[in-house]
């Protein structure tokens, strides 16, 4: 809803308190050149269209849902289903900052795990979790910078269900993320692309950081 209403000529500017559109944009470019990726339309993609229904098969997602309602990331390349920058509903302007993030804590998997990364993550629901909670603990990290507080492990875990986990992998994921959420609080930064994104953040729009002790 709030990226509907963002995008909606003379409403937008209200939000005068979120990220603006070319903060947006700079932003993902910031990320891309920090962490060596380009950005694709999803829905542009042969790739993604191949993948949506390789998925959809195997019982992991529904083809339509990746599709629309997920970025997803294949080596450096991440394939976005918005135009970076432009809100849209479901994907307001600080969602689009949240989830270039996410995205690129998945290329620091890569980068770490190498080739056996995307198979590990295809084939195996309980890795699929593992990595999944480690690219959510950025969005726990980002919520807290913004707004001073966690959002729910649970909450975050249960989203998984939309990625073909099991319920024991969602407990685990869960678990971790409960652990992480005591660390942030602490104002800790676990990850390598929170890291670098607050980097930027911090540099360039410092007022929309939530008073911290």
């Amino acid at each position: 809803m709030k990226g509907y209403l963002q995008s909606l000529p003379g409403v937008g500017p209200l939000f005068q308190r979120d990220m603006q559109s070319a903060e947006v944009a700079a932003f993902w470019r910031y990320m891309q050149e920090r962490f060596r990726t380009k950005v694709a339309s999803k829905s542009d993609s042969l790739e993604m269209r191949l993948a949506a229904e390789a998925l959809q098969r195997m019982g992991i997602l529904d083809k339509q849902r990746f599709l629309e309602r997920f970025t997803t990331t294949v080596g450096r390349t991440i394939y976005v289903p918005f135009e970076v920058g432009v809100p849209q509903g479901g994907w307001d302007l600080w969602g689009q900052v949240v989830v270039c993030v996410h995205e690129h804590q998945h290329v620091v998997q890569h980068d770490e795990e190498g080739p056996s990364y995307e198979l590990n993550y295809l084939t195996s629901p309980a890795s699929r979790a593992q990595y999944e909670a480690e690219a959510y603990t950025c969005n726990l990290e980002l919520h807290y910078w913004r707004y001073g507080t966690t959002p729910s492990p649970r909450a975050l875990a249960e989203k998984l269900r939309g990625y073909g986990c099991r319920l024991e992998d969602i407990e685990v994921a869960t678990h971790t993320l409960a652990l992480t959420s005591a660390s942030v609080r602490r104002s800790a930064v676990v990850r390598e692309a929170t890291h670098a994104a607050l980097e930027w953040l911090n540099s360039h729009v410092p007022h929309l950081r939530a008073k911290q002790d």
